[in-house]
This record gives structure tokens, sequence and C-alpha cells, in this order.
């Protein structure tokens, strides 16, 4: 399939370098991730090109050719990302791993860094929110399409690409209430599911930019089928979470209280049960042997620290904490801060953890100063709303293709529309203050 993988990057290069606007570009990029297998490989050299990486690095180069690069500025998000990346292959070369291991790291960087700042140089104004919304719909149509009819008939047109996809429904293992799991162009349902959560996620923050109304109504809805078809636990978790925590947007105030809350909901059960507080989400899952396994998961990778602790694991992958788990011979690393501490060590997690709060932290702060641009402050909400929520979701599932991919397109959007975005309106001159001034004087003071 290399011929016809190079065909579609070809294509999917022209679309996106061809568009005027830098998010209509990143538009095709998610589209392309989405449309086609992002597993399938071009081989360039010592590193494997997906069709998505292939066209983030020409944008890439058309966007610092525009100069695009001074429109942002640097701040402690972006030398975060950088370094996850390079301490990573650091530490996999000091744990002694094997070349294809540290190569395999080397390229995990085209996922995470080329793509974060694509994002970050792509999207700085609101004319390039706007323009990526179209991209975003096509891809929600088409994968709802795709993921339904997976999910209703056990078959897709993507299965001819993976014969193991095609032997799925053969053991029942990935049937759930008489429905296939649908995986469409991913390896995995779950994979799916939770890069149908962040597309659904992108949409609804750009809602304020959003012309028509049916069409984006329709395109919601699309995303929303489309991640359930998954029928994974991880993604609907993070789907109604999404959800749930938008509720609060007009009601931001009430965001503290309900963590306070939680957290003494969490103290109190911790008291009153007999098993520890984070297993009762074992009720919440659609299967509960498996939830059962990622808490048991967590509590051998806490009893076993020292053996990622500092520069990860390299080649040697803890096979043998499946025997501490379940008795099994293997273990399947379902927790996406738990891989990235098991690639770089604790440093690597910590680091991965700061960004995000500072991400968050800054999208807070842009949402406060800046109350009469309301499009703006639906966008700034709903990025955050849906960072929490990927990040909750995390815990019960490694982040791999277009959810990777998809996690720091997020994180870059984020980060832009909270530091590099103009203002609404230019700072007014000393004439204009004066009558500002003398407007306010005048109005009375809700406030007092």
């Amino acid at each position: 399939m290399t011929g016809a993988t190079l065909a579609v990057a070809m294509l999917s290069a022209v679309l996106a370098l061809s568009r005027r606007q830098a998010g209509a570009a990143l538009g095709v990029i998610v589209l392309s991730m989405l449309l086609w297998p992002e597993y399938l490989r071009i081989p360039f050299g010592p590193v494997q090109m997906s069709v998505p990486r292939f066209v983030a690095l020409l944008l890439l180069i058309k966007l610092m050719a525009q100069g695009r690069l001074r429109s942002i500025r640097f701040g402690k998000v972006d030398v975060l990302v950088i370094l996850i990346w390079v301490w990573t292959v650091l530490a996999t070369f000091a744990a002694g791993a094997e070349f294809s291991q540290v190569s395999q790291m080397i390229g995990r960087g085209l996922d995470t860094v080329l793509v974060y700042f694509v994002a970050r140089m792509a999207l700085t104004s609101p004319e390039d929110a706007k323009s990526l919304y179209w991209g975003l719909a096509l891809t929600a149509l088409a994968m709802c399409a795709a993921g339904v009819y997976e999910a209703l008939t056990w078959n897709s047109p993507y299965h001819r690409f993976s014969t193991a996809a095609a032997l799925r429904a053969d053991g029942y293992e990935e049937i759930r209430y008489g429905m296939l799991r649908a995986q469409a162009s991913t390896t995995v349902s779950i994979y799916f599911g939770l890069a149908m959560m962040l597309v659904t996620g992108l949409l609804w923050s750009i809602r304020g930019y959003a012309e028509r109304a049916f069409a984006f109504r329709l395109s919601i809805l699309a995303a929303f089928a489309a991640t359930l078809s998954s029928l994974s636990s991880g993604p609907w978790l993070a789907m109604f979470m999404l959800i749930g925590m938008n509720l609060f947007y007009r009601r931001p105030s009430m965001v503290k209280p309900l963590v306070y809350a939680l957290i003494i909901l969490a103290i109190a059960l911790e008291i009153a049960s007999n098993r520890h507080f984070y297993n009762l989400i074992d009720y919440l899952a659609l299967d509960k042997h498996t939830a059962w396994y990622r808490t048991r998961l967590l509590e051998v990778a806490f009893s076993r620290w020292s053996d990622y602790w500092l520069f990860g694991v390299g080649s040697n992958w803890p096979h043998h904490w499946g025997a501490m788990v379940d008795g099994r011979l293997f273990v399947d690393v379902v927790n996406n801060f738990l891989i990235i501490a098991l690639y770089g060590g604790l440093p690597a997690m910590f680091m991965y953890v700061a960004a995000h709060v500072v991400a968050i932290r800054r999208t807070v702060r842009a949402f406060r100063a800046d109350p009469a641009d309301i499009p703006r402050r639906k966008l700034l909400f709903g990025l955050a709303a849906a960072l929490v929520a990927l990040d909750v979701s995390s815990m019960s599932v490694g982040l791999y293709g277009p959810a990777l991919l998809l996690s720091h397109l997020l994180l870059g959007f984020i980060v832009s529309a909270a530091t590099a975005w103009p203002a609404r309106e230019a700072v007014p001159n000393r004439d204009d203050e004066y009558a500002m001034g003398a407007r306010i004087a005048t109005q009375p003071r809700a406030y007092a």
C-alpha cells in the first residue's frame, strides 16, 4: 500500500498548501489522518512518514517561510513540549534500548512536536479558527458514516487494510450490545473513539465562528455518533465529561467548588468503602473486567516505580508486571501517563503534566481578561474542557495514531488562542480613554 499512501499524501499536500487560510490547511491534515489509515507509512530513509506527518512537515515549512514563527510568543509550554521529546529520546538511548526503539522515539516527535508547532503557527487569529471548521466538519461526517456502518453491519471498507481488523467479529470479543466496536481507519476501537471525541471538542469550541447553524449542528451530531460507535468506555467517559464541563461555561465560578466537592467525595468513599475509591470506576465502565485491570495496573506500576523512574524501560517492556496484575504472561499498558513514564521516566511524565497545567492556567487567565469577545471565550472554555476530558480518559488508554496527533494539535491550539491572538480592539488613544472614562463615570455601578 506504499504507492497508494504516497498518492494520498501528495494529494493531501496539494490541498493543504493551496489553502489561503492556515486553519483550512490544518483542517486538511485532520481529514487526512482519519480518512486514510494513519498507520500506513512511506519509508523515507530511517523515518517512516504517515500522510499527516508528510503534510504537516510541508505546511510547517510554508508557515515558517511566511514568517508565522515570529507571530507566536515562545513560553513554558513550547519549551516543555520540546524537552519531553528530547528527554525521551536521550532516556531511551541511556536505557540501552535497541535502535528500533530509539528510532521510534525520534519518529514520535513528528506526531507530537511537529503537529504542536504547526497548530501554534496555523491558528493565530479568529480567521484561522473559522477556516478550520470545514475540515473538522467533513471529518466528522465521513467518520460518522464509517463508524456507524461498521458498528451495525460488522463490516467496513477499512477492513481490507488490516487482516486483524477483518477478523475481530469472529471471536465476538469486540461485540457489545449486538454491535461491532467500530475502529474505522485506526487499529483499535478506543483510539478511534478518542480521536472523534477530540474532533467533537474542537468543533464545539469553534461554534462562535461557525456561520451556518444547520451544518454546524449536523457536524456536531455526526462527531458525537462516531465517538459512540466505538463502544469503548474511555471515549464515552471523555465525551460525557466534555459535555458536563461545557455546561459550566455560563457559570465558570462553579468549577472550583465542584473540584473541591469531588476531592471531599473521594476521601469519603475511601473511608467508607472496603475498596479504594478509584476501584469504584468499575461500575461506570461498559466492561467491568477491563476496568478492574486498569485500576490494578496502576497499583502494580506504583509499587514497581524503581523499574522506570529515571530513564524509562528502553526496549525491555515490563511484561513481568502481567503476572502481578492477574497472572498473564504480558502487560497491556492502558494508561497514557504511565506509557510516557515507561518511555522517558518520571521526568517525562511530570513535564507532560506540567505542560497541560500551564496551558489550562493561561487559558483561564485569557478567558477572564477578555469578557467582551464572546466567540473567543467560547473557544477558550471549550478547548480547556476538551483537554481536561482527554486527560481524565488518558488514565485508561494510551494515545496513539490520530488521537496522539489531535491531542498535540489541541494543546497547540489552546496555547495560541490564549497567548498569540490579537486583542479584540486596538488600544485607545488618550482622547478615547478620556471619553471612555466619562461614559463609565456616568453609568450606575452594578457591582456597588
